[in-house]
């Protein structure tokens, strides 16, 4: 069968995720937005967490917090 196209999985991933409610990671940073130290240390924590998982070989785990990180500096970064 065919394949899907580079990243249209990861596409998919981001369209079931609107509207959906926001993640205990998500609610943080949006209580830490103004504050540019918080929300910095609230990226370097889900870093750490990212990592472990990655260590422990829990990919899709892992896979989830690099997510929302992305997420939260598109956010409350860049906007």
């Amino acid at each position: 069968g065919a394949r899907e196209a580079p990243g249209a999985a990861r596409a998919k991933r981001g369209r079931a995720r609107q509207g959906a409610r926001p993640t205990p990671a998500t609610q943080a940073a949006r209580e830490r937005s103004g504050d540019a130290k918080a929300l910095g240390k609230l990226l370097a924590e889900l870093e750490e967490k990212m990592m472990t998982h990655a260590k422990n070989l829990e990919f899709e785990e892992a896979a989830a917090l690099r997510d929302e990180v992305r997420d939260i500096r598109a956010t409350y970064l860049v906007a």
